[in-house]
Parts: structure tokens; C-alpha cells; sequence
């Protein structure tokens, strides 16, 4: 009965919790663009036709992520989006849950369930925004991690037969499915310093390899997952170190789950005085790596999240039990029945403290807003209303968004598709180009610009104002919109400042398929 009722309030907390966030991710736009043709065409997109800028083949790698989030859109509005975001992140947590199950921890029962709690607001880089294709990899993430103990734990290895199937569909959804195959890896290595056998986890490995060829681009798909995977990505945000000074401030959450569990797990090699031999390598391994990517990269923050709530659990309560018998010595409180009627009401009152925080927003879950802060609505309905047509210049976070809303009348110079598109040199012409450096107008030269949308934080936005051949038609406080001089008229329309209107309207789109 406890553990259908922690399961329960589990499902309802991530689900709760996921309805209090409302401004859909930037890239969302163009998965419902992939969605529609894939669902509406039955065929998948294999050429770019948003963008002015050259492109190479459409390897979509996050294809089968598109036809969930357009269908999700397409049955049940906004609120199935939202709610696809908390089925998603209820399902890693419970399979995280049964991996901790599935260890059998010494210390305590594993229906801890303000443990699990933490550890999804800890990954608010991941679950902290609508729906993302990165949260299809936090269930297959925390399902190959299942499957992987299980095998380990016991004396047969044939639930491994079920991985090369799973990472058939995991591959056609996202192509955070490489982290499966490094999962396998460290298993691979672990076990072999646990001087365990191990050929069973190399077949796996080698059955995933092939079972990534299962795609509708073939060899070259699978080429391109490997480039993707080690290219650099400095320059997007969610591909830099968690700790880079610039974000000194933010990811706090994540900051403080990291470096308490990795103190826990030092503290806990103290008092037990591990040494070598007794040491659970393929454990260690998996901690030492996810912490080590979770770090250079923001993106893996909830990898690392989930791999140490699964693998410390029994660390943690250890220690937590260790401390509690300190103070029930020095408050002489050794009555078992009254320690036994304190930890149920204490998890009585947890589980309904989740449940006032998440059932609220459950049950009025709100609508997907676009926000002048977040977007430039204006900036796009001005253009709109204007009916100024052609290649549009605008920044690459808003690019999904621009031709969403704007095709096939305007063209975009790049979006967040970015390596499955375009050749990655672009990003840095439109880097140089916000920031004003080296030849910063390059990609205006290079390429034919009808109209721009520049924000106003680059110091590019000052300099386009003073530059002979734009004028500034419109401007608000996020961005401003300009026009070549020639082109320039003597009349503009201005959109209305109705918050209804942008977002009733913001699912509207020109492309039809």
C-alpha cells in the first residue's frame, strides 16, 4: 500500500510541478513543424525549406520526439503538451525509483519520497520549461540504467536482449540515445575492474551500434550522431560548463545536489574505510563520469541527477540514519513506538505538503504563454502586418519561432536546429555578428537580407541603428525591427499590445503540408 501511494504522489508532484511552467522552449517550433509533415505527409522532412542561408540534408534526429509533441498539440491543445512534459518526467522518476527498488538498500525502505522530489528540482536546467526531446532521453536514460543493474544483479543477462530494441526507438526520438551506448561502456569497463564477466555487456554495445542503422537516413544518420556528439557547442548556452562564471548565479539547485551528494560519498568512504579491492568500480565509474559531464555541460545535469540519486540512496540514508541516532542519544528519545508514530505522520505530512504545492497547479493547468520578454511577438507581428516579405535576419534562439509564425513569406537565417541543418560555421558568422567582431558583417554581405530583428542587449543593435544602409521602422523594449534604406516606406501599421490576441494566436502557423 505505501508504495502505490508514494508512486501516486510521485506522479502527481511531477505533474503538478511541470504545469507551473508556461513559456515553451525555443526550439519547440520547428519539432511541431517536423510533427505536422511527418503526421499530416506520412514522409519526414530531409531538406531544410525555412532557411535563405545554405543548408546540408535534414538529419533530424529528433523526428519521432516531433510526431508526440504535434500530435499532443493537435488532440489536446496546450495542456497536452504540458502534461506530455509531466507524463515524461514522472516516468524517469519512477524508474529511477525502481532502479533504488531493485538494489535493495540496507538503510532504509526506498519510498523516501521527498529524496525523489529533490531530485527533480534539482534539474530544473531539464524539467524547468514546456516540453523538451531531452526529456525522452531522461526516461530511456533511466530505463537503459534499470535494465543495466538488473543484469548486473543478477546471475542471468538476458533482459540485455531488450537494450538494442529500446535504443531502435530511443534512436528515432533523440540523439541523447549516445549516452546510452556510453552507459554500456562504463558498464563494459566497471565490470571489467570488478574483475566480473563482462562479453555480455560488449555484445549489447555492439547490438546497440547496430541497431542505430534502423533509421530513415541510414549510414549517413548514424555518421552524423558521432560528428554531432563530439563537435563543439561553446557558444549555445545548455553545451557550457554548469559552473562558467557567467552563471554564477543560476543552476544553484543543481550546484548544491552535486556537491552534497559527492560529499556524501566521500564521507561515506571515510566511515566505512573502503579500500580497493571491496571497492564497486562499475558504481564509481558512472558517478565520476556523469559528475564530470554534468559539469562541462549543462546539458547533463539530469544525468548526472539521476545517476547519483539511484547509485548514493543507500549512502545517503546511511549517514542520514547515523546522524539520527546521534541526537535521539543525546535527547534520550529511544521509545520505538513513538519513533515509529513520528516517522509515519512525518511522512504523512510530506506527502500531503506535495500535494498542496502540486495539485493546484494540476488541476488549473494554464495555457502556453509567448511573452514580449521571451519572445518578439511585436517585432513578428509588425512584420506580419506589414506584409514584409523575404529573407529575415533574426537571432538564433528566435528562429523556430520567426518561421513558424512567418513562412513561407520570410525566410530565416538559423535556428536552434543548428548541426542537423546548417554547417556550424554559421553560428560563429552570427556570433561575430551580434557581437561586433572580426568581420562581423560578413553574413549580412554573404547573403541577401530583406529584414532584420535585432535584440536590443548585443551591441550590434546600436550599431545597425547608425549604419547608412538600415532604418529602424519599428522598436520596443526587446528588440527593433530594420529594413534595407531603399526599401523603407512612408507609412508603417503597428501591431496592438493585446496579450490575448499573441497568445489565442500563437499556434497559428503558414505552413501547410
Amino acid at each position: 500500500m505505501k508504495k502505490v501511494i508514494f508512486i501516486i504522489v510521485l506522479i502527481i508532484f511531477c505533474m503538478g510541478m511541470c504545469c507551473l511552467h508556461s513559456i515553451p522552449d525555443n526550439d519547440l517550433w520547428a519539432r511541431l513543424i517536423a510533427g505536422s509533415h511527418i503526421v499530416e505527409k506520412l514522409s519526414i522532412i530531409k531538406n531544410d525549406f525555412l532557411s535563405y542561408t545554405p543548408t546540408h540534408p535534414w538529419y533530424d534526429h529528433e523526428w519521432g520526439a516531433s510526431v508526440f509533441f504535434y500530435l499532443a498539440l493537435k488532440h489536446f491543445g496546450d495542456k497536452g503538451l504540458i502534461l506530455l512534459q509531466g507524463i515524461l518526467a514522472a516516468l524517469s522518476l519512477i524508474i529511477c525509483f525502481r532502479t533504488v527498488e531493485l538494489r535493495k538498500p540496507h538503510s532504509t525502505k526506498p519510498y523516501n519520497i521527498l529524496y525523489f522530489a529533490v531530485m527533480f528540482i534539482a534539474a530544473e536546467s531539464t524539467f524547468g520549461n514546456t516540453v523538451r526531446c531531452l526529456m525522452f532521453t531522461c526516461v530511456f536514460y533511466s530505463l537503459f540504467l534499470y535494465i543495466l543493474e538488473k543484469a548486473r544483479l543478477s546471475e542471468s543477462k538476458k533482459i540485455l536482449i531488450w537494450l538494442p530494441i529500446i535504443m531502435v526507438i530511443w534512436s528515432n526520438i533523440h540523439g541523447g540515445c549516445i549516452s546510452g551506448l556510453g552507459l554500456i561502456a562504463i558498464y563494459i569497463a566497471g565490470e571489467f575492474l570488478n574483475k566480473k564477466t563482462f562479453k555480455e555487456y560488449i555484445y549489447t554495445f555492439l547490438g546497440c551500434i547496430a541497431a542505430l542503422f534502423i533509421n530513415p537516413y541510414g549510414f549517413e544518420y548514424v555518421k552524423f550522431l558521432f560528428f554531432a556528439a563530439a563537435m563543439d557547442r561553446s557558444y549555445i548556452t545548455e553545451w557550457v560548463s554548469s559552473f562558467h562564471p557567467k552563471y554564477a548565479n543560476e543552476y544553484l539547485k543543481y550546484k548544491f545536489y552535486i556537491v552534497f551528494m559527492l560529499l556524501i560519498q566521500i564521507i561515506y568512504f571515510i566511515r566505512i574505510k573502503i579500500n580497493y579491492e571491496k571497492l564497486d568500480k562499475t558504481k564509481l565509474l558512472l558517478i565520476i563520469t556523469m559528475a564530470y559531464l554534468s559539469i562541462t555541460h549543462v546539458r547533463h545535469q539530469v544525468l548526472f541527477i539521476f545517476t547519483a540519486g539511484v547509485f548514493l540512496y543507500d549512502e545517503f540514508y546511511t549517514l542520514f540514519n547515523d546522524l539520527i541516532y546521534l541526537i535521539r542519544k543525546k535527547l534520550n528519545l529511544d521509545n520505538k513506538e513513538f519513533i515509529n508514530s513520528f516517522c509515519t505522520v512525518k511522512d504523512v505530512f510530506i506527502c500531503v505538503l506535495l500535494l498542496i504545492v502540486s495539485l493546484p497547479p494540476l488541476l488549473n493547468t494554464k495555457q502556453i504563454r509567448i511573452t514580449e520578454t521571451e519572445y518578439p511577438r511585436y517585432a513578428i507581428e509588425f512584420i506580419k502586418i506589414n506584409n514584409l516579405k523575404g529573407n529575415l535576419f533574426v537571432n538564433f534562439d528566435w528562429g523556430s519561432y520567426a518561421a513558424y509564425k512567418l513562412y513561407p513569406n520570410n525566410l530565416i537565417v538559423m535556428d536552434g536546429r543548428y548541426e542537423e541543418v546548417y554547417d556550424p560555421s554559421l553560428l560563429m558568422q552570427l556570433y561575430d555578428f551580434h557581437l561586433v567582431k572580426n568581420d562581423w558583417y560578413k553574413i549580412i554581405r554573404d547573403y541577401k537580407t530583406d529584414v532584420m530583428i535585432i535584440e536590443k542587449k548585443y551591441p550590434v543593435y546600436a550599431k545597425i541603428s547608425e549604419h547608412p544602409d538600415w532604418k529602424l521602422v519599428f522598436e520596443n523594449n526587446l528588440s527593433g525591427v530594420f529594413v534595407p534604406t531603399e526599401t523603407l516606406k512612408t507609412k508603417y501599421l503597428f501591431p496592438t499590445p493585446n496579450d490575448d490576441y499573441y497568445n489565442q494566436s500563437k499556434f497559428e502557423t503558414g505552413i501547410k503540408f
